[in-house]
């Protein structure tokens, strides 16, 4: 009796072990999949605006061309920024997990130092061309509601090269990199390339407004290695991503107005994701106000759904996020 009750006891705790890592390596998941991931440097945004923490204000000029040239860009050579950027932030979801709007919901401070180059401008009879790349490297930290064991630190890279053409059309091709580690056990739980190609329309509404479409498509090659024990899986969140956004930017006094929407769908087709769809919304407005011409303070609220073909398990969610940034960035 006294060996059946040892071996039901070591049982038990084998099991509650492995249910509570199962739930956690759910939980990393969901929260990757959630995690913003900066792929475009900020001249290939458009008008000048800041989705992410790694861009910086871009202007436009006219080029002998016709076509619109980056005014932060030198005529040869190398041009170069570098900045940081800080968030504190309220987050309704953040482990993207499936339920009701408010699943465990936390504060977070995020903080990003980012710096790229333009690596010359080269002009052709309809067009301008400008390779670029860049890097990032944030810090993200759940500092309310008891989940600080998932903060992880976040590293970017990226090249691409970008076209811009005198009418108001730019058409893009290059590849990112992300990977996020955790802080607490000193782990990559995720990392993918992003080959993608994209355009982009901007064109002006009024004289105070510019409107921004954009559209893209690429391939999320990624590897998620949660489980510890099992590699089996270890790309499914591996995805065929198609996507497009429309902003306006309106500019009142010295403050810009930015709402914008954005919606994308991703097939997936590795592991136990094979056979997945999900679709996503994301709408949020953003307000910036240039304290200097080098520091900018931001305040946004952003809204997201996900709608997944896979009931079980359910990849649903909705979540929405709201703070203040304070971006610091400089260019040489």
């Amino acid at each position: 009796m006294k060996k059946f009750l040892n071996f039901t006891l070591i049982i038990s705790i084998i099991t509650g072990f492995a249910s509570l890592y199962a739930q956690s390596d759910q939980q990393v998941r969901s929260r990757i999949e959630g995690t913003d991931r900066p792929v475009l440097p900020p001249q290939a945004k458009g008008a000048p605006k800041s989705d992410n923490a790694n861009e910086v204000t871009t202007e436009l000029s006219s080029s002998d061309t016709g076509a619109q040239r980056p005014v932060q860009l030198k005529d040869k050579g190398i041009s170069s920024f570098f900045g940081y950027n800080t968030k504190y932030f309220y987050r309704s979801n953040p482990l993207a997990s499936a339920g009701s709007l408010k699943q465990q919901a936390t504060g977070m401070w995020t903080n990003t130092f980012f710096s790229g180059a333009g690596l010359g401008v080269f002009e052709t009879e309809n067009a301008v061309i400008t390779p670029y790349i860049g890097a990032s490297w944030t810090i993200n930290d759940y500092i309310e509601g008891g989940l600080d064991s998932f903060n992880y630190n976040s590293t970017g890279a990226y090249a691409l090269l970008l076209t811009q053409f005198g009418n108001g059309w730019s058409i893009r091709a290059g590849v990112s990199y992300s990977s996020d580690s955790s802080t607490t056990n000193d782990t990559e739980d995720y990392k993918e390339y992003y080959p993608n190609v994209g355009v982009l329309k901007s064109y002006s509404v009024n004289d105070s407004t510019t409107a921004i479409f954009d559209a893209s498509i690429g391939s999320h090659n990624a590897e998620s290695d949660t489980l510890g024990f099992d590699n089996s899986d270890i790309k499914e969140l591996s995805s065929i991503e198609y996507a497009a956004s429309y902003a306006l930017n309106y500019e009142l006094y010295k403050f810009t107005i930015i709402p914008k929407y954005r919606v994308s769908y991703k097939t997936f087709s590795k592991g136990t994701n094979n056979g997945r769809d999900d679709l996503s919304h994301d709408a949020g407005i953003k307000i910036d106000y240039p304290v200097v011409e080098s520091l900018k303070l931001s305040a946004y609220y952003d809204y997201s759904l996900r709608n997944s073909n896979v009931s079980i398990p359910n990849y649903d969610y909705k979540s929405y996020d709201f703070g203040i940034s304070i971006c610091l960035n400089a260019r040489f």
